[in-house]
């Protein structure tokens, strides 16, 4: 499929269609990846963040390993968020319609560049007005505060999505600047980052446990896990860490693959208490950190720490 000319015609039926739009399995990115988006400085990257199934399109694997870190520690992520040139509804609004009167108005990207003094973005070639997106807005379900309950992310280095955009590198801290402004404007905490602020370990072992962190309901591991826990959970934290998966084959007739799916199911939810920030060593017992890891990352997304 080749590149699409941006015209009002396109962007009216992406509108139409609900892109940028919807919660959880129902959301449509903004921007998503395809034949002629590709980048030539970013590697991107579709997989399915917990706990949804849906195809998520991260424009760099900073985003992705952000988007990860995030989904463990208990948010709900909506990657390539438009942020509208027009006034519109706050980001959250549609979630919960017994809050929705209490949230403020969003301001749209161009009234916010007017305030501010900055020209607003067009597409290349066009009179257009660009439609800015958001790395990620997120829902943090354990604030119950629904004025507190979400956060915008923005990934830096943006200037590889932006040229891959089309975006002049100039543009750059504006964009940045106009993120912060619309945040700002809704009282939604805005952080800005990337992920060489959690080790590359973390990444890795969220990776290999995130298609474990969900098991279907029918699935037969459920029943088999509830009554290894019900017999053994006591003795988790004191216990090799392939305690589980020997136990699981040798006590509940469990194949190799279905005792890795109920151990790594343990430990992405941390019902095993261990820091995946390091290396995962097996034959030891586990070094405790991940709850801790967790909270500190909750931390920062309701914005008590980090930056703003």
């Amino acid at each position: 499929m080749p590149r699409p000319k941006i015209k009002w015609e396109y962007l009216a039926k992406k509108i139409a269609d609900k892109d940028g739009t919807g919660f959880g399995n129902d959301y449509r990115p903004w921007i998503t990846l395809e034949r002629w988006n590709t980048s030539k400085v970013s590697t991107q990257c579709i997989k399915s963040i917990p706990p949804f199934s849906r195809a998520s399109h991260f424009l760099s694997m900073n985003e992705y390993n952000l988007g990860l870190t995030f989904a463990w520690a208990g948010a709900e992520i909506r990657e390539q968020f438009p942020l509208w040139p027009w006034d519109h509804p706050h980001p959250e609004c549609g979630r919960n319609i017994a809050v929705d009167r209490f949230l403020p108005q969003a301001m749209g990207t161009n009234n916010i560049c007017e305030v501010i003094g900055i020209t607003p973005g067009v597409y290349p070639g066009t009179n257009i007005t660009f439609i800015w997106s958001m790395d990620m807005c997120l829902h943090l379900p354990w604030v119950k505060d629904p004025l507190k309950s979400s956060a915008m992310i923005s990934v830096k280095p943006v200037s590889q999505v932006c040229a891959d955009q089309g975006i002049s590198l100039s543009r750059v801290n504006e964009k940045l600047e106009i993120e912060r402004n619309y945040c700002k404007v809704i009282g939604m905490h805005y952080v800005w980052g990337d992920d060489d602020a959690f080790p590359k370990e973390l990444f890795a072992n969220l990776d290999n446990c995130r298609g474990s962190a969900v098991i279907p309901v029918n699935h037969p591991a459920n029943s088999i896990m509830q009554s290894f826990l019900d017999k053994h959970a006591h003795k988790l934290q004191d216990e090799a860490m392939e305690f589980t998966q020997l136990v699981l084959q040798q006590d509940y007739n469990c194949d190799l693959t279905t005792a890795v799916l109920i151990q790594n199911h343990l430990l992405w939810h941390q019902i095993i208490d261990a820091n995946l920030a390091e290396t995962l060593i097996y034959r030891r017992k586990p070094k405790i950190g991940g709850r801790e890891l967790r909270v500190k990352i909750r931390s920062i997304l309701e914005g008590h720490s980090g930056e703003q």
